[in-house]
């Protein structure tokens, strides 16, 4: 229920060529609130305790409402017709480009395993709790200060250049987490896996809302978030139980494929903007 509006009014507060800086601030934003958040969870917790923490998370959720009430949303432009706009009328209306790339992105998310079985080949090299969490912690870290340049490149050098770069970078990185790792080189995969984060996660609803309509940005970045939610069940059980039942490279193969395949898929895409 959040990400689609909050993405809309994202989208509408600044100018088209500005919009990949504006998703970009908004993820490094995200994750800033995430690294202090848990900064904060670990200096308080063995003085408060898990009841008392839970409690005053309340109040930033209060204070985040307060702010967003200040948030004046533009006015929609009148339309010469007035129907009644509808979930199905509304997907039906998304252009044609913009279906096909969320299609894309949805076969991307499927093959998308995520930082959790990246940690878990460091820990099936026998990594300690501990390095593993470093590993973590360089991960998001590389996220949050790149999503912010990576909007602005974005809004510079095109949208499908930034996120046909991720892709490529995520199959390659998947592809080299094939073969025997150690910590140095986990390292620098974590880097990389940081880097394709901040370019897939803030660049491409911001491409999708370049290639929706005024009216419908709000139904076009549900239906993004939508798709690309429901695979990541049967993506992350896919990708477990071809670890369980084969092996960790078979996960690793798996999201390189489907990676290449999105890549091969977005190189029809035509149209950069509605």
């Amino acid at each position: 229920m959040r990400d689609a509006p909050r993405d809309a009014i994202v989208a509408e507060s600044v100018q088209a060529e500005h919009r990949g800086k504006a998703f970009g601030f908004h993820r490094t934003m995200d994750g800033m609130g995430s690294v202090m958040g848990a900064v904060f969870s670990l200096i308080l917790f063995p003085i408060l305790g898990y009841k008392n923490l839970f409690l005053i998370t309340i109040f930033p959720g209060i204070l985040a409402i307060i702010v967003l009430i200040l948030i004046h949303e533009k006015k929609p432009k009148e339309q010469k017709e007035h129907k009644p706009l509808t979930l199905k009328i509304g997907f039906k209306s998304l252009p044609k480009n913009l279906k096909f790339f969320i299609i894309i992105a949805t076969i991307f998310a499927l093959g998308h395993f995520g930082y959790a079985f990246m940690l878990l080949k460091a820990k099936a090299i026998g990594l300690t709790d501990s390095k593993a969490i470093i590993l973590y912690v360089i991960f998001y870290v590389t996220y949050t200060l790149f999503a912010t340049p990576a909007g602005i490149l974005s809004d510079k050098f095109g949208r499908k250049k930034l996120i046909a770069i991720g892709y490529a970078l995520f199959a390659a990185l998947s592809f080299g987490l094939i073969f025997p790792t150690t910590l140095s080189t986990l390292i620098p995969l974590f880097v990389i896996y940081g880097i394709f984060y901040s370019i897939i996660d803030g660049v491409q609803r911001a491409f999708v809302a370049d290639l929706s309509p005024e009216n419908l940005k709000g139904t076009a970045l549900g239906t993004f978030h939508t798709l690309t939610g429901l695979v990541a069940l049967p993506g992350g059980f896919m990708a477990g139980f071809l670890w369980d039942k084969i092996g960790p490279n078979a996960t690793f193969i798996y999201g390189s494929s489907l990676a290449l395949l999105a890549l091969i898929m977005f190189s029809f895409i035509k149209r950069e903007k509605y």
